[in-house]
């Protein structure tokens, strides 16, 4: 069996220091199987080096042209119909696709033990899956009728997620294998709240393994009050050392507190 995990940059390299922690994070993880990152052609030469440097395997790929682009949740969906250039990468048996948001906090290669389709439940809606973390097994078939779909299906959110789970309504309801547990793709504002009460970190906290960025990403905020700034920046400071100055872990651990506290009060 031929497996990888493979991420997506598209739109120009504003995802790319998400790419570059994704990749110290699953290298941090101890696995061994290959990376690859999808890259539009507005990808620059620059930041195709600096990832192969770290070891991505990356490959260009077309765009797909969003269907719902005239009405999406966030700009950023845009771009996001690239993500099903996955199922075209039939060279691999099973792929586990990670968003450039998402970070490894544990060895995640029993994912490649799942049969596809895989996916862990949204947090804002249950019954619908996340599509931050999939395992797939690439098909030109189902690539063919993905893209006969975008014509007719919908999508809730303007982007991939909203189209995937119409492409795969019965999730919910498929053999419990196919669905991930949620720390498999653990949004961080629950991941910090977790980690912030004591009877939830003794019990919950070693069941995260992938931690998703889902609004703020932490390159691209001043300070991020939605938690697990801290273990994002420990990883960009690994493959950026020179980006650390003094004071820098401190700063990004009381982003983190005051997001602790700031949860509290609103218990209260």
């Amino acid at each position: 069996m031929s497996y990888a995990y493979m991420t997506t940059l598209c739109s120009g390299d504003a995802y790319l220091p998400g790419v570059e922690v994704l990749g110290r994070s699953l290298d941090a993880s101890g696995t061994q199987i290959p990376k690859v990152v999808l890259a539009t052609r507005d990808v620059t030469e620059s930041a195709r080096k600096r990832l192969a440097a770290l070891a991505w395997q990356v490959r260009p790929i077309e765009p797909i042209a969003n269907p719902s682009a005239s009405n999406p949740l966030f700009a950023r969906f845009g771009p996001v119909f690239a993500k099903l250039r996955a199922w075209e990468q039939t060279d691999f048996d099973r792929i586990v696709a990670l968003d450039a948001d998402t970070l490894v906090l544990q060895n995640i290669d029993d994912l490649f033990a799942r049969p596809g389709f895989a996916a862990a439940p949204d947090f804002f809606l249950p019954d619908r899956f996340n599509s931050g973390v999939m395992v797939l097994e690439p098909s030109l078939e189902v690539a063919r009728k993905m893209r006969d779909s975008l014509a007719v299906s919908g999508s809730y959110d303007g982007g991939d997620q909203g189209f995937l789970n119409e492409f795969y309504p019965d999730w919910y309801t498929m053999p419990v294998e196919h669905r991930l547990p949620v720390g498999y793709n653990m949004a961080n504002f629950i991941y910090q709240f977790l980690r912030a009460h004591p009877t939830l970190k003794a019990r919950l906290e070693s069941e995260t393994k992938v931690v998703h960025y889902l609004v703020q990403k932490p390159w691209q905020a001043r300070a991020v009050l939605t938690g697990g700034a801290a273990a994002w920046w420990q990883r960009y400071f690994e493959v950026h050392p020179a980006a650390n100055w003094p004071g820098g872990d401190a700063l990004h651990a009381a982003e983190d507190w005051a997001f602790e506290h700031l949860a509290a009060l609103a218990l209260e």
